[in-house]
């Protein structure tokens, strides 16, 4: 008997360590309210999540590529329940065409999608006063965020931004190479073949008709549209405090090369900007060790269960800390 409750008491308190883990991801216990705005002629719906008192800070997220729900597809809740218990509100939409907005996210330019961030970032700023109010943005928000400025946020947090459209898939295809086991000469030719695939396929002369084997017409338009897209410009503009943070581990930016653009662009425009690199953390500051593959689809069966298990342990050692301290600085709009 005494061997059974034993047992029976391990298999709770294992059924408790489960649940109390899983419950980063949900967002439904969290106090929330809708968070819709209009832009472009498109009402794009989503939801703001307050902290259990009221907020030191609040942030919008700017979704990276692809068809993005207000959750990011799952991946966001560890992120936004740590930033929700640490006092800092959260707002996220569904990309436009997606789940409850209205349009189309494939016929948006990077200028509309800052147009949409700064949209956004009005309405909070209207519904939450007297607290900083920035945004924090995932990957191809790195060509969305920069051409914010005062008055619009506060502060901008960017995590795995890259600065060139182009120079970051010359990368990526540069990656995938490498790990498919390709030499370097044979990653040179490839991407002197793939470049000159891509000025057939995008140049001013080619059509739908042009794109790439399996690329839609939808998503032809967009890449042609943004092909060119490069964060110099504005960020030579750029005055607002910002923090950039890349993992080292990154399989998708050029890491290293990013930072030192960021450090040689912003680094000493406003005495708040950080730019850092962190050791052992993936493109979205995840694990690098369990983690790391250059699209979540591509994640295994036993990625995606411990990542379920771990939830906001599932990010770098001290990666969140880092982005939590620096955003809670810049709280007091007296202190952006």
């Amino acid at each position: 008997m005494r061997m059974i409750l034993l047992i029976v008491a391990g298999f709770g308190l294992l059924l408790a360590f489960v649940l109390w883990r899983l419950a980063d991801h949900d967002l439904d216990r969290r106090a929330s309210e809708p968070f819709a705005f209009d832009v472009g002629g498109s009402t794009l719906a989503g939801t703001l999540w307050l902290p259990y008192g009221p907020p030191e800070a609040a942030v919008v997220l700017v979704h990276g590529d692809g068809p993005q729900d207000r959750t990011g597809g799952g991946g966001y809740p560890p992120l936004v329940n740590l930033l929700l218990d640490r006092g800092i509100a959260v707002a996220s939409w569904d990309k436009p065409g997606v789940g409850a907005s209205e349009g189309d996210w494939l016929d948006q330019s990077m200028a509309d999608r800052t147009a949409e961030a700064r949209a956004a970032l009005a309405v909070l700023r209207g519904r939450l006063e007297g607290i900083g109010v920035g945004a924090l943005g995932f990957s191809q928000a790195g060509w969305v965020l920069p051409a914010l400025g005062p008055g619009e946020a506060d502060f901008l947090v960017l995590i795995g931004p890259a600065v060139s459209w182009q120079a970051q898939g010359d990368y990526y295809t540069r990656v995938r190479l490498r790990r498919a086991g390709a030499s370097e000469p044979e990653i040179t030719e490839a991407l002197a073949r793939e470049a000159a695939a891509d000025a057939a396929a995008f140049g001013p002369a080619a059509g739908p008709q042009d794109a790439p084997e399996g690329m839609t017409p939808a998503r032809w338009r967009f890449v042609r549209t943004n092909r060119d897209a490069d964060a110099n410009k504005a960020f030579a503009r750029s005055t607002l405090p910002i923090l950039a943070i890349w993992g080292v581990d990154d399989l998708n930016v050029d890491a290293e090369a990013d930072a030192a653009a960021y450090r040689a662009l912003v680094g000493d425009k406003h005495p708040a900007t950080e730019i850092r690199v962190v050791p052992d953390a993936t493109h979205a500051l995840l694990k690098s060790g369990p983690y790391n593959w250059q699209l979540a689809e591509d994640w295994p069966w036993h990625a995606r269960a411990r990542f379920a298990l771990e939830g906001r342990y599932a990010f770098a050692p001290g990666a969140l800390r880092n982005v939590v301290s620096w955003i809670k600085a810049r709280g007091g709009r007296h202190n952006t």
